[in-house]
């Protein structure tokens, strides 16, 4: 394999033969920016610059591994490109100039274990938590210190936001933080966050070691830089410091990590660091058809903020996207069991080719259901099946003691909530419910013990469950309001728990008795959840966008595009972020190859029950970029279908598809 330039588009090669200086590189979805990046790490080398003068930065070792080696097959052979995460790069330096900072070269870095085992014996020497109060363990207090660090914010500020349950413990979390820096410092140890912020310090307070680090780093390529926090950007701009020598490669529409760190200004604001910075915008796009690219710009359209952009494919042809007008979510969960079993069915479409892909985890919950019904094999991704999260098997934990009270492990896992309530007695009250002739919670023999109270009001829930037996809509709402108001004792990141209780009720309405709802659940059992679930290689994705960035597949459907679902309650005031999830859908469209399905339900279930959702914003300008097709149900049960405007014969095969499933009334 050999550097051959004329394999490139000619924006391409524009941005692989630039001359020296900084160099801002728009790659859209699919228009092949890894190609771009290691072409233009080849054609360096070509030119005469030495591979070890060269610095690559990516976010994953792997992604850096393939490059250089693409490189390498280029170049004949040729290594020595530093090539790399942050990370990885800020450990060499800083083993080269450590004494400048106060640390030993030979300083070791705490992998998250490690970490937490220190934070824990601080807080344990500050005398934080133990009995009488409640206070943060100490993986959700490494966790705050690593987010107050990767999104420049205080500690103060990510309480509020991410724990407010913590909000009232600054101080605390403050001392804390104090006494971890100053420790790791006397035992010449860092973590991972140390590294970047070392770093930062080093080439912000060292000329020499900047000067250095920056004249021995003589070009330096940034990978996905709308991935960057403001540390890593700032520490990319003086590497280049002494030459100017940066090129930087990412797309501010797939910015859309900001819950980690990454801050999409860091990419917008580029030009304004290097004097006549040089733009190059790739559009060609290599992956989807052009009807699903004319709908991904149409996304973009009216986006606040970004870089002019039009992704063209070079090929024609294409069905355009669907956007479904449901009823409600079983109905969408129906369409999309739908749409799966027709594209594998009739145009051989395998399901390892085809992905779901939602912004919520607990937003395919009803559609996992059906398709353990359905016998098709499913791999989730960005999260734990919805029935395998932790919170949601504690409401089923509950539920089972009302269906079987002799259950010892629904006990088990009930007990196990209360203060003060350890495994062995926890233990002894469930075998002795078990093996009372009349099974039931006895709280008086226990009138002593500090969780008395919580056996109390655990057994009058039983009792009100079991008078709800024959209604399990209000069974399950009466164990949920139960439930949610210990949750954040049970869990500490209970904030993004919460929201998955409401998607619970679907299930019930779906199940209709408590006996065919454990059923449901028992269909799906835990040991199938593996990535690659044995005897299985043709298995669905159902994926959070987020974690589908990267990623591709011939059939994509998006569900749950309602204003309060997708785009989140929590954006819908907040422009920002409001402008986030606009790129979140983006990201979702342009995973798709050749079909495309949008999800529109227009009753939605919100906390006190459902309601009529008022539409999708970010939806509000690509209406003539999709085929619109209503499904409503009648009064009857039955699915009545629509199509706005003349359908093409993939269109009207569609519809005759679901005429014969669902039927028509």
């Amino acid at each position: 394999m050999a550097l051959e330039l004329d394999l490139l588009n000619e924006a391409q090669r524009r941005a692989v033969t630039a001359p020296d200086g900084a160099h801002l590189v728009i790659a859209g979805a699919g228009t092949g920016k890894t190609s771009t990046l290691t072409h233009r790490v080849a054609w360096l080398i070509e030119q005469g610059v030495s591979p070890s003068a060269i610095v690559l930065l990516t976010f994953t070792r792997r992604a850096a591994h393939e490059m250089l080696e693409r490189v390498s097959r280029m170049t004949g052979g040729a290594r020595g490109v530093r090539g790399g995460t942050f990370h990885a790069f800020a450990t060499r330096a800083l083993r080269r100039h450590a004494d400048r900072l106060g640390y030993t070269p030979a300083f070791t870095i705490l992998d998250r274990s490690d970490a937490e085992g220190l934070v824990g014996m601080i807080r344990s020497e500050l005398g934080l938590g133990g009995k009488g109060r409640r206070f943060a363990t100490k993986g959700t207090i490494l966790g705050v210190l690593s987010r107050a660090v990767n999104t420049s914010r205080t500690l103060e500020e990510v309480l509020e936001s991410q724990y407010p349950q913590y909000a009232g413990d600054v101080a605390d979390f403050e001392a804390i933080a104090r006494r971890y820096a100053e420790r790791k410092q006397q035992q010449g140890v860092v973590d991972f966050d140390d590294l970047l912020v070392l770093l930062d310090r080093l080439l912000s307070t060292h000329d020499e070691a900047r000067r250095a680090l920056s004249e021995a780093s003589r070009h330096v390529l940034v990978d996905e830089y709308q991935d960057t926090n403001r540390l890593q950007a700032r520490i990319a701009a003086r590497l280049a410091s002494v030459h100017g020598n940066l090129m930087v490669v990412g797309d501010e529409a797939q910015s859309i990590y900001a819950f980690r760190g990454a801050d999409v200004e860091n990419i917008l604001q580029f030009p304004r660091l290097f004097d006549a910075c040089a733009i190059t915008t790739l559009e060609e796009n290599y992956r989807s058809t052009q009807p699903i690219l004319d709908l991904a710009n149409g996304v973009l359209a009216t986006a606040a903020q970004g870089y002019d952009k039009h992704l063209r494919s070079p090929r024609r042809g294409g069905a355009r996207p669907v956007l479904w007008d449901l009823a409600d979510e079983h109905a969408q969960a129906d369409v999309v069991l739908g749409e799966l079993l027709r594209l594998h069915e009739e145009e051989g479409l395998p399901f390892a080719e085809q992905a779901v892909l939602v912004r919520a985890a607990h937003h395919s919950a009803l559609l996992e259901v059906l398709l353990a019904e359905a016998g098709i094999p499913f791999r989730k991704v960005g999260g734990l099946r919805f029935t395998e999260a932790a919170h949601v098997k504690d409401v089923f934990a509950l539920l089972r003691l009302v269906a079987n009270p002799r259950d010892v492990l629904a006990w088990f896992r009930v007990l196990g909530w209360f203060e003060g309530l350890g495994a062995r007695t926890a233990q002894t009250l469930a075998d002795r419910i078990a093996d009372a002739p009349e099974p039931r919670l006895d709280p008086v023999p226990w009138q002593s013990k500090r969780f008395h109270a919580d056996l109390v009001s655990l057994a009058e829930l039983l009792v009100q469950l079991e008078a709800r037996l024959h209604d399990l809509p209000d069974l399950l709402e009466t164990a949920v309001a139960w439930y949610r108001e210990r949750l954040p004792l049970i869990h500490e990141d209970w904030k993004r728990r919460v929201r998955d209780l409401e998607a619970l009720g679907l299930l019930a309405e779906r199940a209709g008795t408590l006996e065919a709802l454990l059923a449901d659940l028992a269909l799906d059992p835990v040991e199938q959840a593996e990535v690659h679930p044995t005897g299985h290689d043709d298995l669905l994705t159902i994926s959070t966008v987020h974690s589908a960035k990267g990623l591709e597949w011939d059939a994509v459907q998006v569900l749950q595009l309602s204003d309060g679902s997708f785009p989140s309650g929590f954006a819908l005031d907040e422009p920002d972020e409001l402008e986030e999830e606009r790129r979140l859908l983006y990201v979702a469209v342009t995973r798709a190859r050749r079909h495309l399905g949008l999800m529109v339900p227009r009753f939605v279930r919100q906390r006190r029950g459902p309601v009529l959702g008022p539409g999708c914003v970010l939806l509000e300008s690509i209406d003539d970029l999709a085929q619109l097709v209503d499904v409503r149900r009648t009064a009857g049960g039955a699915y009545t279908l629509g199509v706005r405007g003349a359908p093409d014969a993939a269109e009207r095969g569609r519809l005759a598809r679901f005429r014969d499933v669902f039927g028509d009334g």
